[in-house]
């Protein structure tokens, strides 16, 4: 359902009603049992480590999507208007897209090559065998943090969006601004950031 689901936690002694997102808690909270179950998550007191730049995976996996696919054409190539961009986020359906050769998600890995800008794939890529497949190889994974999960629950509660993945993807990719999310769906990853005022997280669409 696309709307969040509250419950009136407790009606204070000056008549001002609290209100709880379990439903959304709830949720981030099964997510990062999930990952934790595959080492993909880490508590909120570790130090979040923010890979270093290492385009050169990327510059192979491109070489094999030329082999395979042939190579890209001079309209593929998009123009991208992103020059404060230090981090390419790519979510599921953006690996899924680059593995079966999409002219567009090549051309903007092309572009992050080019520009050396860091390019990272959420653990939430191993929900997707497909997109799991390809991630390793084209970006350093970048595990789901407890303090993550946190600021997507507060992302989710004030855009009243029910859309828990794409919040983490936010919510990361704010943790890695000036950062961009390639994806296939863009709506639901622009109005969360919107709503939250994310300022420094952009969203591409392929």
């Amino acid at each position: 359902m696309p709307w969040a689901t509250n419950t009136v936690s407790n009606v204070a002694g000056n008549g001002r009603i609290e209100i709880s997102f379990e439903r959304e808690r709830k949720t981030l909270r099964s997510l990062l049992s999930f990952f934790n179950r595959g080492h993909r998550v880490e508590h909120a007191d570790n130090t979040e480590v923010v890979p270093a730049i290492d385009i050169s995976k990327a510059e192979r996996y491109l070489a094999s999507l030329t082999a395979k696919y042939g190579p890209l054409s001079p309209a593929a190539l998009v123009a991208i208007q992103a020059d404060s961009v230090a981090t390419l986020l790519l979510d599921g359906a953006a690996l899924t897209a680059l593995a079966a050769g999409n002219p567009r998600a090549r051309a903007y890995i092309a572009w992050a090559v080019r520009t050396k800008t860091r390019i990272v794939a959420p653990a939430t890529a191993f929900l997707d065998p497909n997109a799991a497949s390809v991630a390793s190889l084209v970006a350093d994974v970048v595990p789901i943090y407890a303090s993550t999960a946190e600021v997507a629950s507060t992302l989710l509660a004030q855009s009243r969006l029910w859309l828990p993945i794409d919040a983490l993807h936010v919510a990361l990719a704010s943790k890695l601004r000036p950062a961009a999310i390639l994806t296939r769906d863009a709506g639901g990853l622009r109005a969360l950031a919107s709503a939250a005022d994310q300022t420094g997280v952009i969203v591409f669409s392929l």
